[in-house]
């Protein structure tokens, strides 16, 4: 017990020296004017009126560089000897790891956030190739560190609902893109080893959740929203529809008529129909006769799938008593 007592308390003294680590590095010369920067950004600054973001994506690209490795590789040589002393020890930052792909949040302020991710070229290789696009309400920049690869660009019109222009790039260090995430889709589909890109996002507010569409004919597959808070919300509703909620009906028509997300509001509408037909085709029927630019197109598609199928719903909607 003794030893395993020690253990951790040798445990918790390297957690402790790994947080003073990113603490002295957040305040460092290399991170510390990109970090006070990302919070006017995360403020809705554009860009060019955080300099010390705007270096690290701009055209100065031997200037970008030397930033780019100041603010990563600070971190890196503050704790890879500490992580080499405590194996165990866990970095007091963010991650996340795919098949294809491992993240470390650099920073996060609100809505913003910087972040270094590593493509992995086997397993890039070993993955089928995608059908399909997601586009989110996301603003990125991204500044390709070092690596070679390959990615796949989806440019959607909105006018055109249906119409996707498929496009590759070419990934080099030193490569910077900047993308608008409601028009634009990017899958990185090769990488010669690792891949290792620097990326800032920042949500959009005015965005009404992620769509991922089919590559092949634009088709839209699945509706998500972009906010935890609608997350949360959608999950919500997907609860009272379960549990057969009705006396939840007048509520989930208020979000299906209301300005949340068009995820939202489609879930919604979906556990509306389930619970209560006529007022959910009563709802359908408004949406579909709008001019809601986000839902209208796909109410009417519904509505009419439906009627071919039930002729007689037309006269369930058209009873309001």
């Amino acid at each position: 017990m003794t030893g395993f007592g020690m253990d951790v308390i040798d445990w918790e003294r390297g957690q402790r020296r790994l947080a003073s680590a990113v603490r002295l590095w957040r305040s460092g010369d290399a991170a510390g004017p990109v970090l006070a920067a990302l919070g006017r950004f995360a403020d809705g600054a554009p860009i060019d009126e955080c300099p010390a973001l705007a270096a690290l994506f701009g055209k100065d690209g031997s200037l970008a560089e030397r930033l780019a490795n100041g603010l990563v590789g600070g971190l890196v040589d503050a704790i890879l000897p500490l992580l080499r002393e405590n194996p165990l020890g866990q970095l007091p930052l963010r991650h996340a790891g795919r098949k294809t792909a491992h993240t470390l949040l650099l920073a996060r302020e609100r809505d913003a956030s910087l972040a270094v991710t590593v493509h992995d070229g086997a397993a890039l290789a070993a993955r089928p190739i995608p059908h399909s696009a997601e586009f989110a309400p996301v603003e990125t920049w991204m500044r390709v560190m070092a690596g070679a690869g390959t990615a796949a660009c989806h440019l959607r019109d909105p006018a055109r609902p249906g119409h996707v222009v498929r496009s590759e790039l070419v990934l080099t260090p030193g490569t910077v893109l900047q993308r608008d995430g409601r028009r634009e889709a990017m899958q990185v589909r090769a990488a010669q080893g690792a891949l290792v890109v620097l990326r800032l996002q920042r949500r959009l507010e005015d965005a009404d959740g992620i769509c991922e569409l089919a590559i092949e004919d634009g088709m839209p597959l699945r509706r998500a929203p972009a906010r935890i808070e609608d997350s949360r919300l959608e999950l919500a509703v997907s609860v009272l529809a379960a549990q057969g909620r009705r006396d939840a009906v007048p509520a989930l028509g208020r979000i299906v008529s209301g300005s949340e997300s068009a995820a939202l509001r489609w879930s919604a509408l979906r556990a509306v129909l389930a619970l209560d037909t006529r007022a959910g085709l009563v709802l359908l029927g408004e949406l579909a006769d709008g001019d809601d630019p986000a839902l209208a197109a796909a109410a009417q598609g519904v509505r009419r799938d439906l009627l071919v199928e039930w002729p007689e719903l037309e006269k369930v909607a058209q009873w309001r008593g």
